[in-house]
């Protein structure tokens, strides 16, 4: 896996292949105004020499749960070399559970603002069939365009369906830990 991955980012052989099927996952994803969640094992690998889930796959979780996210309002293989991306600017993620290897997870995501440049998401990591959140996580989301790489608009597809679904999210409360801030006095 580690070699598929360098090949990758060098954009050589097998890599090249990987990078495109990524690409092409986007694109499958299916635009629908519905609920945005994303589904997930936990692989056997991800497991620290604690026996729990290692800290920065929670956030691999949520990566993949804002690709989901980013295919379901259109942001495919296409758009990515046209039009450019959604790249995260900040996130805050809360650990309050663990997971452990085998277990099934869900990723739910609420967008909590946009405007034309920003997407504000809230995503919550579930275990199956339990009540209680594992982990939560807030992240700030920034358009950038391809020609210029730098912030700018997504097109105006992009934010219809953004709108459609902030629009189908607008009866949910908004979530208890979004806007919390890390310090230690009170």
């Amino acid at each position: 896996m580690a070699l598929l991955q360098a090949l990758r980012a060098n954009d050589v052989g097998a890599g090249r292949t990987v990078a495109e099927w990524e690409r092409d996952l986007l694109s499958s994803a299916p635009h629908s105004n519905g609920p945005v969640v994303h589904r997930s094992r936990v692989p056997a690998d991800w497991v620290d020499y604690n026996g729990h889930v290692h800290e920065s796959r929670y956030l691999q979780l949520f990566g993949d749960a804002t690709d989901a996210l980013l295919g379901r309002i259109g942001v495919d293989a296409a758009y990515l070399v046209e039009d450019g991306s959604y790249f995260t600017v900040e996130t805050h993620l809360s650990h309050l559970r663990e997971l452990a290897a085998g277990d099934a997870v869900e990723v739910t995501t609420q967008i909590l603002d946009s405007d034309e440049k920003r997407l504000h998401l809230f995503h919550v990591l579930m275990r199956a069939g339990e009540p209680e959140p594992i982990a939560t996580a807030e992240q700030m989301l920034l358009h950038v365009g391809a020609a210029s790489g730098r912030a700018a608009a997504a097109a105006d597809g992009i934010l219809e369906r953004v709108r459609r679904i902030r629009e189908s999210q607008a009866a949910l409360p908004r979530p208890e830990r979004a806007g919390r801030s890390i310090s230690i006095s009170g």
